[in-house]
């Protein structure tokens, strides 16, 4: 194991936040099922663009702007809000006390999101790949969003497809089994959840 990989499995205070907001937002839920199954289909379809995303990455090696890199330079991030969005979805609704903390509760998330958790992992991780790739990421983000995806894919001359092997590698079919149980314990959490055992919200 590389000290790069051990550095990604190290417990921070930042990924205790994630995990403690995480359990937070579930053990709230109160879903129903139309708005459950909608946020389903977001949740896979985020698991989905990171699996796209993935089966085309080699980390390290070589700048990919193929597949969903043609469209934005960071579909894991995107995939990751998706996923957030769908969970949170299934989780809330406009009905109950509990529902509606769910919904405010993901806006203070959302903000979170896009006024410090990317911009901070945007700052760190570029001027790390230009030190590896160069001019070829500046070519790359003057034609490629960063985070919202462009309708039409760029043309980099790069010829490079999807690749399971690449996923593998890249260890991200266990983010689909996550997002499973997630979404598991957010249609059950009324047989489970302290809040609803206890009263505490109703």
């Amino acid at each position: 194991m590389t000290a790069n990989n051990r550095a990604s499995k190290r417990l921070t205070w930042r990924k205790s936040a994630v995990y403690i907001c995480s359990l937070l937002l579930v053990s709230l839920a109160d879903p129903r099922p139309v708005t459950f199954a909608v946020g389903c289909v977001l949740v896979a379809l985020a698991w989905f663009l990171r699996l796209w995303a993935f089966g085309h990455l080699d980390k390290n090696q070589l700048l990919v702007t193929t597949g969903p890199y043609a469209h934005m330079r960071n579909p894991a991030y995107f995939g990751t809000f998706l996923a957030m969005l769908g969970v949170a979805l299934a989780a809330g609704n406009y009905e109950t006390t509990r529902g509606q903390v769910v919904y405010g509760f993901t806006v203070v998330l959302a903000v979170v999101f896009f006024s410090f958790y990317l911009p901070r992992k945007m700052k760190r991780e570029y001027p790390r790949l230009q030190k590896l790739f160069g001019e070829e990421v500046d070519r790359h983000a003057d034609n490629v969003p960063d985070f919202w995806p462009r309708l039409t894919p760029w043309k980099s001359g790069q010829k490079r497809s999807f690749s399971w092997e690449m996923v593998m590698e890249n260890h991200e079919l266990s983010w689909g089994f996550a997002l499973a149980i997630v979404m598991a314990l957010v249609w059950f959490a009324p047989l489970w959840s302290p809040f609803v055992l206890t009263g505490a919200v109703s």
